[in-house]
């Protein structure tokens, strides 16, 4: 059988050996793993009984030192040395038995479909605490939920109901940052970016757009495979660590998170930020459009398809626009007159009101007048009624007053 790389990103993590010892236990061929570890450790955290097996290569670091996610998932790729396979993991994470060759199965499958085919998906959740007896042995599928107040795709584990009935692996629409099992050369290919800071939203919607753009296609396994702590609440986690610039601490997680979503928004043509991608950008076999188009999403606007809100099998029906579901809206908007009124405006021309969705579009623009509706700009009412059939949800309301002597207020902003 053709060796597989294990890459593992651990943060003072004591599950780490717990779930390296589980996962060679449960391969069917352990002698032919081999791993790559950032281990970015504290003082009490031991590899010891790995020390002298030719299987690992660990970079140790002290955990002040860290820089965050894609930096530690970009070493880790560096120990790739031409493995046929390479499945990446958390540091937190139990196995089934013989789950070496389940991936492999699942990834020869996927090559009736694809070329270069990625078994990926959010693995169900355990406690290592609790009994194996307990755990839920119901595999999981990704699925795309929404976005988040600053334009970022969300994603939740989403239950395979039938899954004793599947027999086939199920075409996906984002990769799992804590499991993915592909070809090696993904390691060279679709290198991570380390100003990548946090999970999810940020690496897992990046990745999986440059990787599709690379060729790369996903797949989630029909059955269950491996399992994952999800909360991480029994460790100190990287932001916690890293919030307060100290004498080891020069760039803080706050700091870094920024960067990021900076980042993610301009790969995805949501802002431009003036970053230079160089390697870490979109490969040339698929675009950004494509993507949009298989998988039922609008990044500048910030809408997800029904057809994809239902966790219907990917890809998605072609007539892409129309796809998006209008839906009626009927809003009572309420805004705070005091914010106005100290300004002391003496000749009130007009206000202006626009409802936006996430991504600060007008859904609506209304201009109250002096001469139209004075009981509006003389600042009488501050409650407006909306009717809208729009495929954005409304999430906030932006106002302005202008007036012939002091010109514009400053903006009102509210969260609908």
């Amino acid at each position: 059988m053709s060796k597989i790389f294990v890459q593992i990103a651990s943060y003072r993590d004591p599950e780490l050996v717990p779930t390296i010892r589980d996962l060679i236990a449960k391969a069917k061929y352990p002698e032919n793993l081999t791993f790559g570890i950032c281990w970015q450790r504290d003082e009490t955290e031991s590899l010891e009984e790995f020390t002298n097996d030719p299987r690992f290569r660990v970079m140790d670091v002290a955990y002040h030192k860290s820089e965050g996610l894609g930096w530690a998932r970009n070493i880790t790729q560096k120990f790739w040395k031409d493995e046929f396979y390479t499945l990446q993991i958390d540091s937190h994470h139990r196995f089934v038995q013989d789950w070496d060759m389940m991936c492999i199965d699942d990834y020869n499958q996927s090559l009736e479909f694809s070329k270069k085919p990625i078994i990926t998906t959010y693995c169900t959740p355990f406690n290592p605490k609790d009994d194996y007896s307990i755990w839920n042995p119901t595999p999981c599928l990704m699925s795309q939920y929404e976005f988040s107040h600053d334009k970022l795709l969300m994603s939740m584990p989403w239950f395979i109901q039938d899954y004793k009935s599947r027999t086939k692996v199920i075409r996906a629409r984002t990769l799992s940052g804590h499991f993915i099992f592909t070809q090696g050369k993904f390691c060279e290919e679709v290198q991570y970016d380390p100003r990548v800071y946090f999970g999810g939203y940020t690496e897992e919607t990046s990745m999986s757009l440059r990787a599709y753009s690379h060729g790369y296609d996903f797949f989630s396994p029909y059955r269950m495979i491996m399992w994952h702590e999800y909360t991480r609440n029994y460790r100190v986690k990287h932001w916690e660590d890293h919030g307060h610039k100290t004498e080891q601490i020069k760039v803080t997680s706050g700091e870094r998170d920024v960067i990021s979503r900076n980042l993610v928004r301009q790969l995805f043509g949501q802002e431009n930020h003036n970053i230079p991608f160089g390697i870490y950008g979109l490969g040339t076999e698929r675009t950004l459009r494509d993507y949009e188009v298989a998988f039922g999403f609008d990044f500048k606007k910030c809408r997800i398809q029904d057809y994809t809100l239902k966790v219907k099998d990917a890809p998605n029906p072609t007539d892409w626009e129309n796809q998006f579901i209008k839906t009626k809206f009927d809003l009572v908007c309420n805004w705070d007159l005091e914010f106005f009124k100290v300004l002391d405006f003496k000749k009130p021309k007009f206000l202006t009101f626009a409802v936006q969705n996430k991504s600060g579009e007008e859904l609506l623009r209304k201009d109250f007048t002096i001469e139209n509706e004075p009981q509006y700009v003389n600042l009488e009412n501050g409650k407006y009624s909306v009717n809208l059939e729009t495929t954005d949800k409304p999430n906030k309301i932006v106002m302005f007053l202008f007036d012939e002597e002091k010109q514009w207020s400053p903006r009102y902003e509210k969260q609908l």
